[in-house]
């Protein structure tokens, strides 16, 4: 009787043992890689969204310059300088 009672504690420590290494090792191991991937993505998403705001500031750099401006208004806005001459071409018949 104490040796069936000694093979069933020994039984049931290692249950306990192995029930505690899936509680404290393979889950928490689980929760880990789990937020290794989300880390992972944000850096990912985080660089994608440096190289984007690097080329809008390029972008503004390029449009608040003069021949960006002037262009603009020139396009835009039919602005000249004053010393452009400029001719309005109508459709025949007017």
């Amino acid at each position: 009787m104490l040796k069936t009672l000694t093979k069933f504690a020994a039984r049931a420590v290692l249950g306990l043992i192995i029930l505690a290494v899936f509680v404290f090792g393979v889950f928490p191991t689980g929760s880990y890689v789990d937020q290794r991937n989300e880390l992972n993505d944000a850096e990912r998403e985080l660089a994608e969204l440096q190289d984007a705001n690097a080329e809008l500031e390029d972008r503004v750099r390029r449009l608040e310059s003069d021949e960006a401006i002037e262009n603009k208004a020139r396009a835009d806005y039919g602005l000249e300088r004053p010393e452009d001459e400029s001719y309005l071409i109508l459709p025949p018949g007017q």
